[in-house]
C-alpha cells in the first residue's frame, strides 16, 4: 500500500513543484509589470504637473493681459465719455445765444422775408440743439451709474408735460396722466425722465392737428409684484409695420417730414436696456401709436 501509495503521490508531488517554481515566474512577472505601471503612472503624473503649470502660467498670463486691456479700455471710454459731455456744452452753450439773437430779431420788426430767414435759422439751430441734447443723454445714460429714488409717477409726468407747453400744437393736444398703484415709483429719476422725454416728444411731432378726433396724448403706470408698466399711448399717424423694428435703429428716420436725429427711441431703448428692462411698440396708420416700457421693480 505504502509503495501504490507512493507511486500514486509521486506524480501529483512533480505537478506541485512545477506550480510553486511556476508561481515563482508568475510572481516575478507581476511585480514587473507592477514596478512598471508605477513607473509609468509617476511619470505620466509628471508630465501633466508640467502641462498644469504651464497652462497656468499661460493662464495667468493671458488674464493680465485682458485686465490691462480692460483697464485700458474703460479709460479710453471715460475719457471719451468726458469729451462728448464736454464738447456737448461748450457747444450748446453759444447755440442757446444765436437763438436769444433770433428771438431779439424777431422783436424788431423785420420783413417778411427777413422774418421767414430767421425762422429758418431758429428751426435749424433748434434741430443741432435737440441732436445736442440727444447725445449729452446717450453720455450719461453710458457714463452715469443707476441711482434709485423715490417719485410720484404723476407730478413727474406733469412736469415733464410742463416743459412742453410752448411747443407748437401742445395747446391742441389733451394730455391725460393714469396712475392707480397708490405707491410712488422707484427708479432711476433721470432715465425715467428721458424715457418720458422721447416718448412724448414723438407724440406730439406724430400727431395729426385739426382732424376728429381730437389729439390726445395718454399716459400710464400701472404695476404688478415684480414689474413697473409704463405706457404712452397717442392717436396720431401711426407707424408702418416694416419700420416698427428699425425704429430702436441709431439715426434711423422713417420721414422726412418731421424734424430730428433719429437718436431718440434708439437713446430710449439702451436705457431701458441699462435698467434691465423691455419696451414693446404697438402701432397702426392712422390709428395711433402705443409704447410700453416694462421696468422691474426696485423696492
Amino acid at each position: 500500500m505504502e509503495l501504490k501509495y507512493g507511486l500514486s503521490m509521486s506524480p501529483i508531488y512533480s505537478l506541485f513543484i512545477q506550480m510553486i517554481n511556476r508561481w515563482d515566474v508568475i510572481l516575478l512577472g507581476l511585480l514587473f509589470l507592477l514596478f512598471v505601471s508605477l513607473g509609468s503612472y509617476g511619470l505620466g503624473m509628471n508630465i501633466r504637473d508640467k502641462r498644469k503649470k504651464i497652462l497656468e502660467k499661460l493662464v495667468r498670463k493671458r488674464t493680465r493681459e485682458l485686465e490691462k486691456a480692460n483697464e485700458e479700455l474703460k479709460l479710453r471710454n471715460s475719457e471719451l465719455d468726458r469729451f462728448v459731455y464736454s464738447a456737448s456744452h461748450d457747444l450748446s452753450s453759444p447755440l442757446k445765444s444765436i437763438l436769444g439773437l433770433i428771438n431779439v430779431a424777431k422783436l424788431e420788426n423785420p420783413g417778411a422775408d427777413q422774418l421767414k430767414y430767421l425762422n429758418m435759422m431758429q428751426t435749424s439751430v433748434n434741430k443741432l440743439e435737440s441732436f445736442i441734447e440727444e447725445v449729452i443723454q446717450y453720455s450719461r445714460n453710458a457714463r452715469l451709474s443707476i441711482r434709485y429714488e423715490s417719485y410720484q409717477f404723476k407730478n413727474f409726468a406733469a412736469d415733464i408735460l410742463q416743459s412742453y407747453q410752448y411747443v407748437i400744437n401742445y395747446d391742441k393736444i389733451s394730455f391725460e396722466v393714469e396712475d392707480n398703484t397708490g405707491k410712488p415709483i422707484i427708479t432711476d429719476g433721470m432715465r425715467l425722465k428721458i424715457i418720458l422725454n422721447n416718448l412724448i416728444s414723438n407724440a406730439i411731432k406724430f400727431h395729426r392737428i385739426d382732424t376728429n378726433p381730437k389729439p390726445i396724448i395718454k399716459i400710464k403706470r400701472e404695476a404688478n409684484l415684480k414689474n413697473d408698466v409704463i405706457s404712452v399711448e397717442d392717436n396720431g399717424r401711426g407707424i408702418e409695420s416694416e419700420y416698427t423694428e428699425k425704429v430702436f435703429e441709431m439715426f434711423f428716420r422713417g420721414t422726412e417730414e418731421v424734424p430730428g436725429s433719429g437718436l431718440g427711441l434708439y437713446i430710449l431703448k439702451e436705457i431701458v436696456n441699462r435698467l434691465n428692462g423691455e419696451v414693446n411698440l404697438k402701432s397702426e396708420v392712422g390709428k395711433g401709436t402705443t409704447f410700453t416700457i416694462t421696468l422691474p421693480r426696485a423696492e
